[in-house]
C-alpha cells in the first residue's frame, strides 16, 4: 500500500508556469541532495547584513509582509517563525524561501517546493502543526503521564503531510478543485488502511520504514536521563541498558544521515536546567504513543512551550523561561489574556473567557450569547447562495467546509491523521486561506491547522472524526455564518455550546497580534542570534592580517626587502655597521688591477661626463628624468652611480635600489653585466651587491644592495610594502615603452611621493630612464622634475629600405609567393583571428563567404609610382605587387644569404614580430645550403620563452668561419646588447597586446612598429663599428605611415589587469584612480573591463574584489583563461584545461590544406573517438566539444613525441592536419601558466636550478601526470566541461529550450530558423550559428540545449568558433547570478537563460555556489596549505558533475 501512495503522488503535477514546461530540468539523486544538504546545513553561514536605512515601523511592516506571504505558500507559522529568526530584520521574501527550502527536509516543504527525496521521508501519517495558540498557555496533558520534566522537553515534533500543498486558486479551475477534493479522499482511505495496521502490532519493531526523527530524539533523551539516574544510584545494570538503547539510536540517526550533536546539545542545556530546579524531580520515559503526541511524514525540532493546547489547564510562564526552552524569541502575555496568538498551537482555548465576575453577571453574558446567535441566525443566508438556503436539508460538515473553501477561493481542506490513537480516530484539518479585501477589511491568508479544543478527544471511525473537525474548523473560520443551521446533529449542537462560550476576540486579530508580537520580538532582540564575525578573513587585504607567509613560496620572496628585515632585526647598529664594511671593501677593490681597468672602461662612456649632475640633482630633487640614446650606458651606469656614491658616503648599509626592466631576460642579463663590472661573483652570490628577481628565477640574498627586476615583481612588493620602506631608489627603466603596468607603475610612485611630501616622511628617489621618449610629457607629469640627457655612441649606420633591397639582391617577387597579392593560399602560419589574419579572406578561401572578396584589392594600394621612378622595372614590380602586411620568408633568406656572401664579418640581427615567425625562419635557413649543418647551430632563437641558459649564447662569439644569425623579437631593441652585432633585418613588425572584441579577450596581434622603435633596431648596427640596417618596408611607409610613438598600452589594451591590480592593492576606486594616469584611458574602456570583471565574478557590490578576482589579479594572464585555470587546478582536471587554456590564448592547431576540408573533419572524428587518450567516461554524444578536441590532439601529439621523438611526432601531426609549431607553443605556454599557478600556491612544482630544454619536457610531463592530485579528475568529460563553463562564462549560447520564454520573443532570429528542424541558437542578443570548422556543426541532437564558446565571427551571419556543449549543472554552479522563482520550479541564470527544478535543488545549487566562494576565500587564507580536493564541498560538486554525466537524456 505505501508504494501505492507515493506512485499516486507522483502523478500530480506541478503548479508552474507554461514557460518551464520546456527548460532542461535537473536530476540528482536522493543520496547525493542529501549528503550536500548536511553539508551546507554544517558549514558556518554568514550573518546576514542589517539594513540600517529603514525605520523600526518599516522593518516591522516588511517582516509582517514576509510572514504573511510564506503563510499563503503553505508554510507554517512554525517554520516561517524559524526562518524569520534566523534571518532578522533583514529577511526578504526571497531570503526566507531560501533558508526554508534548504533547513525543512522535502516532506515538510509544500510540494511545489520539494525535490520529492528528502531522507526524512517516512509512509503515512498527518500534520502536528496546530496554530493560533495563546500566548500565555501550556499544554493541556493527562496528569497522570506528565510531570515537569515533560515541559522541559526541548524536541517536539512539527510535522506535515506530504502533499499539503495545492494549486494556487487564483490559477485552478473548477476542475482542478475537485481533483484536490478526490485525492484528498483517496488519501484519506489509503493513511486509515495501512496506519491502522501498524500499530495494531503488538511491537514496534515489526515497522519496516524509517522511524521520524521526533520519535527517536525523544527516546534518545529519555535514554540519556535514564543512563544519568541510573549513574547517580549506582545501578550499572540499568546504565549498561540505556546505553545500549543510545547506541541503537545514535544508529537510527546515522542512518538517516543525521547527528546526535543537536540532541546532545540539547540534553546538557536539559539535565542543566534540571540541576539547579533539585535533584527530587523524576523523569518518566517519553512515550511514542502518547495522546499529545502528533506523528507524520518528518520532523523538525520545535521547543516544548510551542506546543499543542487546548482552555483547560492554564499554566503561566515567564518570557525568561520561555526563552531558555526555545530558539525562538519569546513572547510574554499576561494570564488570562484572551488576545493574541502563538504560531503553530491549537485554537481550543481561544474562547475561554476567564473574565473576571464582578464585571458580568454570568446570567446576562449567557443571554448576550443567546441573542448574538439569534441574530447570526437571521442574516449572511444570502452568502450562502448555492451551498445553502432555507428548506434545504442539512450537510455534513466535511460538505459544507468544502463548499465554504471553493467559494472562498482557498485551497481544498486536508484532514490529517494523529497517530498514537489506536482503532480509534481523531483529525486534524489544514486549510491554506488566500488574502482578500484591502485597507481596513483586509483579512490575511496563510496556512492554518485546526485541532479539535479536546485534544483526547478519539472516534470510532474516521468519517466521524473528520466531521467534527470540520465542523470546529466552520465554526473558527466562517463566524458570521450560521453554520449551525446547515450541518447535521449532532455537529450543529456542538457548534452551538461552541458559540455559547465563544470568545468576543475575532480570530483575525487574534492572528494579526500574534504577528505583531513576534515581528517586535525579532526587532527588540539582544542579537544572540547573530555569529561572531571576528575570525573571518578579509581576503582583499590580506597582508593586514598577517596570514600569508609568502616566505614560504618557491619563487618570490618576501614582499618585505631584505635590507628592511634586517633593519629591524639589528636596528640603526647593524646598518651602521654594515655601510663601514661596504666602504673598506670598496677601498680595497679600488686597489685592483682588474676594477681600474673597469672603472676606465666606464668612464668611456657618455653617461659618465652626467654621473656628477646626476648625484646632484637626485639631492636636490624626488624625481629624475634620464634620456640616453642606445649606447649611452644609462641602464648599467645610472644605478652603479648611486650605489658607489652611497657605499663611499658611508650610507652603504641604508642603501636599497630597486631597477625595473620590462622583460625577464633584460633584467637578467643587465644585472650579470653590472655584476661583471663591478668585478663582483655573479648576482645573488656571497660577495655580490647584485641581484635579480624575475618569475620563476631569483638570485639574491640580504647582502643585496641593486636589485634588477620586472615590473611585476615590484607591483608584488607594493602588495607587502605599500610605502615601499626600506627602499631608498626606484629606477624604472625603458619607460618610452609605455606597457600597462609601466604607465601603472607611475601612477603608483606618483601618490607616493606626493604622500611622503605631505608626510614629511623619508622618501623614494624616483629615476626614470629611456632611450627615445617625449620627455617632457615624463617632466610635467612628475611636477616638472629635471631632465638630464646624454647622447648615444653610436657608430654610422646605412639605411636600406625595401626598394633598395629589391635593386640591391635583384629580387624577384613570385606570383605564387605568399607576399604576392595575387597568391590564392594562406599558410597556417597566417590563419590567425578574425580581426586580423584570420579574417575574411580566411574564410573565403576555406570556402565559407562571398568569393569577389578576393578580386577586390589586385595590388599594392600603398604603391605611387612617383616615390619609385629611378628604381629598375623588376623592383617596381615587386612594390605593385606585394602585399606589406605579409612577412616575406623568401626575401629574408635571400638577403641573410646576400650578406653572407657579399659583407664584412659580423653577426646578423633578425627581428620577426613573434615565436611561430622565428620558428619559421629558423627552419627554413637550417634546411638550406648555405646556412645547413655545423652553422645551424649559431642561427639563435630570442625571445621571452627561451631558457636563460640558451639566452646566453647570443652573447658568445661564433668560430671564424661561422656566421652567427640572431632571430629576435622587440626583446632585441633595448636593454639587450650584442655586441658583435653588424647587421640588422627589420621586418618593421612587432606583436602587441590588443583587445579582440571577438573573444572578449586581451590578445597578441601583428602590427606595424612606430618610427621610435625603428630607430631602436636600427641602432642595434652601430654599436662597435659603421653598421646596415635593412628595412623591409618603404621609405613612404616609414616616413608617411608609421606612427611617430608605440601607442601606450593603456589607450589600447582592456584594461581589466589594472583594474585587478587596483583593488588588490586598495588603490581606491578604479575610474578616479586611472583617470591620474599619464595619458588616461578613455570613460568606455574603464566601463567594458568593470563590466566583464563583474560578470566573471571578480568583483561584486561596490567594487569590493572577491575571493575569485584576488587570484585573477595575481594571475598574470587573461581574466577568463585564468579563472579557468584557477577552477581547473580546484577541480583536480589541470592538464587538459592547461591544454585548452593555452590553445585559447594562442590558437587552433588544425589546418586547412586546400580541398582537405572533408580529411580534415574526417581526422577530428577520430582523434575525438580516441578512448586512450580521451576522457574515459564519455560517449559520442557527451563529447560535444571542440575544446575536448583540442585537449586529446595535443595528450596524443605529447605522447608520441615522449616516447617516439620528434619525428614521429611531425608524422602525427601530418596525419591529422595539426601544426607541428603550434604542438611546441603549446607545450611551452602549458608550462607558464603552470608556473604561474605555481606562483599564487595552487600547485606546487618540482625544484629545478636551471629551467633548460631538458626540464622544460620533464616539467611539462609532470603536468601531465595523471596521478598528480591536481589531476585526479582529468579523465572525467563532465568536470572538463563544468570547468570550461567556469572559463568562458558569460560566453554562452542557448538554444530555445533553455530561453526564458519573454526575452526569447525579444531575440532577433532569421526567417529561415522557424521552420528548420535543427536547433537554432542565441547568443542573448540574436540567432547565432555553429562555425562550419566546429566539430557541432553537424550535430543535429544535442545533450543540452547551452554551449559555450570563445569567439564569434561575423560574415553574413554570426558563427560561433570553438564550441562547447555544457550541462544545467555547469550553468548553475559557474554561470550568472541565480534567481530561483520557488513557486513555479523555475531558475533564471542571468536573466535569460532558465532551467526547471524544484525550489529545494535550486537553492541547493544556490548555496553550493556561496559555499564555493568561502572555499576561495580560504585558499586566499593559505594557499599552500590547502587541499583543495578533500574539500567535502568539492567532492560532493564533483559527484554531483560526474553523476548528471552518467545520467541518460
Amino acid at each position: 500500500m505505501p508504494p501505492k501512495r507515493n506512485q499516486k503522488q507522483s502523478r500530480k503535477p506541478q503548479s508552474s508556469s507554461s514557460s518551464s514546461s520546456s527548460a532542461p530540468k535537473l536530476q540528482i539523486s536522493a543520496e547525493n541532495e542529501n549528503r550536500i544538504r548536511r553539508l551546507l546545513l554544517n558549514s558556518a553561514r554568514p550573518t546576514p547584513a542589517t539594513d540600517d536605512t529603514l525605520t523600526k515601523d518599516q522593518k516591522a511592516k516588511k517582516l509582517k509582509t514576509v510572514y504573511e506571504k510564506l503563510s499563503c505558500e503553505g508554510f507554517t507559522d512554525h517554520h516561517i517563525e524559524l526562518a524569520l529568526s534566523a534571518l532578522k530584520e533583514c529577511a526578504t521574501f526571497e531570503s526566507a524561501l531560501d533558508w526554508l527550502c534548504l533547513n525543512l527536509p522535502g516532506n515538510e516543504l509544500p510540494l511545489k517546493f520539494s525535490s520529492g527525496s528528502s531522507f526524512h521521508y517516512t509512509e503515512g501519517g498527518s500534520v502536528g502543526v496546530i496554530l493560533n495558540q495563546q500566548d500565555n498557555s501550556t499544554p493541556s496533558v493527562d496528569p497522570s503521564t506528565t510531570t515537569k520534566d515533560q515541559a522541559l522537553e526541548s524536541p517536539v515534533l512539527i510535522k506535515r503531510q506530504l502533499n499539503d500543498d495545492t494549486l494556487d486558486s487564483c490559477q485552478s479551475s473548477q476542475a482542478d478543485w475537485i481533483r484536490q477534493y478526490v485525492e484528498q479522499q483517496e488519501e484519506d482511505d489509503e493513511n486509515k488502511t495501512w496506519e491502522d495496521d501498524i500499530f495494531d502490532e503488538s511491537s514496534a519493531t515489526k515497522l519496516r520504514e524509517p522511524r521520524p526523527y521526533d520519535v527517536i530524539a525523544k527516546e534518545y533523551l529519555a535514554a540519556r536521563l535514564e543512563a544519568t539516574k541510573a549513574k547517580e544510584k549506582g545501578d550499572k545494570k540499568h546504565q549498561e541498558l540505556a546505553s545500549r538503547i543510545i547506541r541503537k539510536l545514535k544508529q537510527e540517526l546515522s542512518a538517516l544521515g543525521l547527528s546526535d550533536d543537536t540532541l546532545a546539545l540539547e540534553y546538557d542545556q536539559i539535565s542543566t536546567k534540571h540541576a539547579s530546579e533539585g535533584a527530587s524531580m523524576g523523569h518518566e520515559p517519553l512515550i511514542e504513543n502518547e495522546p499529545s503526541d502528533v506523528e507524520s511524514n518528518s520532523a523538525v525540532i520545535l521547543p516544548s512551550n510551542v506546543a499543542a493546547i487546548n482552555g483547560s489547564d492554564v499554566e503561566n510562564h515567564s518570557a525568561d523561561e520561555n526563552l531558555a526552552k526555545s530558539c525562538l524569541p519569546a513572547v510574554h502575555v499576561e494570564k488570562d489574556s484572551a488576545q493574541g496568538v502563538a504560531g503553530d498551537i491549537e485554537l481550543g482555548g481561544f474562547f475561554l473567557e476567564d473574565m473576571p465576575s464582578n464585571e458580568i453577571h454570568p446570567d446576562i453574558l449567557k443571554a448576550q450569547k443567546l441573542e448574538k446567535i439569534k441574530r447570526l441566525s437571521e442574516k449572511n443566508l444570502d452568502k450562502l447562495d448555492g451551498i445553502w438556503k432555507k428548506g434545504d436539508p442539512q450537510k455534513v460538515p466535511k460538505a459544507i467546509l468544502h463548499q465554504l473553501c471553493q467559494k472562498s477561493g482557498w485551497d481544498a481542506p486536508k484532514f490529517n491523521k494523529i497517530l498514537g490513537r489506536g482503532k480509534s480516530f481523531s483529525y486534524t484539518v489544514s486549510i491554506l486561506r488566500k488574502a482578500s479585501g484591502r485597507g481596513k477589511n483586509r483579512k490575511a491568508g496563510g496556512l492554518v491547522t485546526l485541532k479539535l479544543p479536546d485534544q483526547n478527544e478519539a472516534f470510532e471511525s474516521a468519517e466521524d472524526a473528520q466531521n467534527k473537525v470540520a465542523a470546529y474548523a466552520l465554526f473558527q473560520l466562517f463566524p458570521d455564518f450560521p453554520i449551525h443551521l446547515l450541518i447535521t446533529e449532532p455537529y450543529a449542537s456542538v457548534v452551538m455550546k461552541w458559540m455559547e462560550g465563544e470568545s468576543l476576540t475575532k480570530l483575525e486579530d487574534s492572528v494579526e497580534d500574534h504577528k505583531s508580537r513576534f515581528v517586535e520580538s525579532i526587532l527588540s532582540g539582544d542579537g544572540s542570534g547573530e555569529t561572531a564575525s571576528a575570525d573571518v578573513i578579509d581576503y582583499k587585504f590580506p597582508q593586514n592580517n598577517g596570514r600569508i607567509d609568502e616566505n614560504k613560496s618557491s619563487t618570490i620572496d618576501s614582499h618585505q626587502s631584505f635590507a628592511q628585515k634586517l633593519y629591524f632585526a639589528g636596528g640603526t647598529y647593524s646598518k651602521e655597521l654594515e655601510s663601514t664594511n661596504l666602504r673598506q671593501a670598496q677601498y680595497i677593490k679600488m686597489g685592483t688591477q682588474r676594477y681600474q681597468d673597469m672603472l676606465k672602461f666606464r668612464a668611456t662612456l657618455p653617461i659618465a661626463t652626467l654621473k656628477g649632475d646626476i648625484l646632484q640633482i637626485l639631492k636636490e630633487n624626488d624625481v629624475l628624468v634620464v634620456c640616453g640614446e642606445t649606447g649611452s650606458g644609462k641602464t648599467t651606469q645610472v644605478p652603479q652611480f648611486i650605489l658607489d656614491e652611497m657605499i663611499e658616503s658611508g650610507h652603504g648599509g641604508h642603501c636599497n635600489i630597486i631597477c625595473t626592466q620590462p622583460r625577464r631576460i633584460a633584467a637578467i642579463s643587465v644585472a650579470e653585466r653590472v655584476a661583471d663590472e663591478r668585478c663582483e661573483p655573479s648576482p645573488g652570490s656571497d660577495g655580490s651587491l647584485i641581484g635579480y628577481q624575475v618569475r620563476l628565477d631569483s638570485a639574491r640574498n640580504e647582502k643585496t644592495r641593486l636589485l634588477f627586476c620586472t615590473t611585476g615583481i615590484l607591483l608584488r612588493k607594493l602588495m607587502g610594502n605599500r610605502s615601499l620602506t626600506g627602499i631608498t631608489h626606484i629606477i624604472v627603466d625603458e619607460v618610452h615603452e609605455r606597457s600597462l603596468l609601466g604607465d601603472f607603475i607611475l601612477i603608483v610612485l606618483k601618490n607616493l611621493i606626493e604622500k611622503q611630501s605631505s608626510e614629511s616622511s623619508s622618501k623614494v628617489k624616483v629615476i626614470l630612464m629611456s632611450a627615445t621618449v617625449d620627455s617632457s610629457l615624463f617632466s610635467r607629469y612628475f611636477g616638472h622634475c629635471p631632465v638630464v640627457t646624454a647622447e648615444g655612441r653610436t657608430h654610422p649606420v646605412t639605411t636600406y629600405f625595401l626598394e633598395d633591397i629589391y635593386d640591391q639582391i635583384n629580387y624577384r617577387l613570385a606570383s605564387d609567393s605568399p607576399a604576392s597579392l595575387t597568391y590564392e593560399t594562406f599558410p597556417e602560419g597566417q590563419r590567425a583571428h578574425v580581426t586580423n589574419n584570420r579574417g575574411k579572406k580566411n574564410l573565403v578561401l576555406s570556402a565559407w563567404g562571398d568569393e569577389s572578396v578576393l578580386s577586390e584589392e589586385l595590388f599594392n594600394p600603398y604603391f605611387d609610382l612617383s616615390y619609385y621612378q629611378s628604381y629598375s622595372e623588376q623592383a617596381q614590380k615587386n612594390l605593385k605587387r606585394v602585399n606589406e602586411d605579409v612577412i616575406d620568408y623568401d626575401l629574408i633568406e635571400d638577403l641573410i644569404c646576400y650578406i653572407d656572401e657579399s659583407c664584412g664579418e659580423g653577426s646578423i640581427l633578425v627581428f620577426l614580430p613573434g615565436v611561430f615567425e622565428i620558428n619559421h625562419l629558423h627552419d627554413k635557413l637550417a634546411a638550406s645550403y648555405q646556412f645547413g649543418g655545423p652553422s645551424s647551430d649559431w642561427i639563435i632563437p630570442l625571445h621571452s620563452s627561451v631558457a636563460s641558459t640558451e639566452q646566453k649564447k647570443v652573447f658568445l662569439r661564433p668560430p671564424g668561419n661561422i656566421r652567427k644569425v640572431v632571430i629576435a623579437t622587440n626583446i632585441a631593441e633595448t636593454s639587450i646588447t650584442i655586441d658583435d652585432v653588424i647587421y640588422v633585418i627589420d621586418c618593421g613588425k612587432h606583436k602587441e597586446n590588443r583587445y579582440n572584441p571577438q573573444k572578449k579577450l586581451s590578445s597578441m596581434v601583428e602590427d606595424w612598429i612606430s618610427q621610435a622603435n625603428a630607430r631602436q633596431r636600427q641602432g642595434r648596427a652601430g654599436r662597435v663599428k659603421p653598421g646596415i640596417c635593412f628595412r623591409l618596408y618603404t621609405r613612404y611607409r616609414f616616413e608617411k605611415l608609421m606612427r611617430p610613438y608605440q601607442v601606450p598600452e593603456m589607450l589600447r589594451m582592456p584594461l581589466v589587469e589594472l583594474c585587478l591590480q587596483i583593488k588588490l592593492l586598495s588603490l581606491g576606486y578604479i575610474k578616479p584612480f586611472l583617470s591620474m594616469a599619464l595619458e588616461p584611458p578613455k570613460i568606455e574602456a574603464m566601463d567594458s573591463a568593470m563590466s566583464l570583471l563583474y560578470e566573471v565574478g571578480a568583483l561584486e557590490g561596490d567594487e569590493e574584489l572577491t575571493p575569485l578576482g584576488y587570484h585573477l589579479a595575481k594571475l598574470p594572464v587573461d581574466v577568463l583563461i585564468g579563472k579557468m585555470m584557477v577552477y581547473g587546478a580546484i577541480f583536480g582536471c589541470l592538464s587538459p584545461i592547461l591544454s585548452v587554456s593555452a590553445f585559447l590564448s594562442y590558437k587552433s592547431p588544425f589546418v586547412y590544406p586546400k580541398d582537405e576540408r572533408q580529411n580534415v573533419e574526417r581526422a577530428k572524428l577520430t582523434l575525438l573517438n580516441d578512448k586512450q587518450h580521451g576522457p574515459g567516461d564519455g560517449n559520442d554524444i557527451d563529447r560535444q566539444s571542440d575544446h575536448l578536441l583540442m585537449m586529446i590532439a595535443y595528450k596524443r601529439w605529447e605522447t608520441i613525441f615522449n616516447e617516439k621523438g620528434p619525428k614521429a611526432a611531425q608524422q602525427f601531426c601530418g596525419s591529422y592536419f595539426l601544426s607541428s609549431s603550434v604542438m611546441f607553443m603549446i607545450r611551452e605556454m602549458r608550462i607558464q601558466f603552470g608556473t604561474l599557478l605555481a606562483d599564487i600556491g595552487l600547485i606546487t612544482l618540482p625544484k629545478f636550478n636551471q629551467m633548460d630544454g631538458k626540464k622544460i619536457g620533464i616539467l611539462d610531463r609532470w603536468l601531465s601526470d595523471a596521478s598528480q592530485p591536481f589531476n585526479m579528475h582529468a579523465h572525467h568529460s563532465s568536470i572538463l566541461k563544468a570547468i570550461l563553463c567556469a572559463g568562458l562564462y558569460p560566453n554562452v549560447a542557448a538554444g530555445e529550450q533553455g530561453i526564458v520564454a519573454a526575452a526569447l520573443s525579444s531575440l532577433k532570429r532569421s526567417p529561415s530558423s522557424a521552420n528548420s528542424s535543427r536547433t537554432v541558437w542565441f547568443d542573448g542578443r540574436r540567432e547565432v550559428h555553429l562555425h562550419p570548422s566546429s566539430i557541432n556543426s553537424n550535430t543535429n541532437v544535442f545533450k543540452y540545449p547551452f554551449l559555450v564558446f570563445l569567439e564569434k565571427v561575423e560574415t553574413n551571419k554570426v558563427f560561433l568558433r570553438d564550441t562547447s556543449v555544457i550541462s544545467p549543472y555547469s550553468i548553475l554552479l559557474f554561470g550568472g547570478s541565480i534567481n530561483v522563482q520557488h513557486q513555479t520550479g523555475l531558475v533564471i541564470i542571468d536573466g535569460w537563460l532558465k532551467l526547471n527544478a524544484p525550489a529545494q535543488i535550486a537553492v541547493l545549487f544556490k548555496e553550493l555556489r556561496l559555499t564555493l566562494h568561502s572555499i576561495l576565500k580560504e585558499l586566499i587564507r593559505k594557499p599552500e596549505n590547502v587541499i583543495v580536493l578533500n574539500d567535502e564541498i568539492i567532492k560532493s560538486i564533483i559527484n554531483l558533475l560526474l553523476e548528471e554525466g552518467s545520467v541518460p537524456k
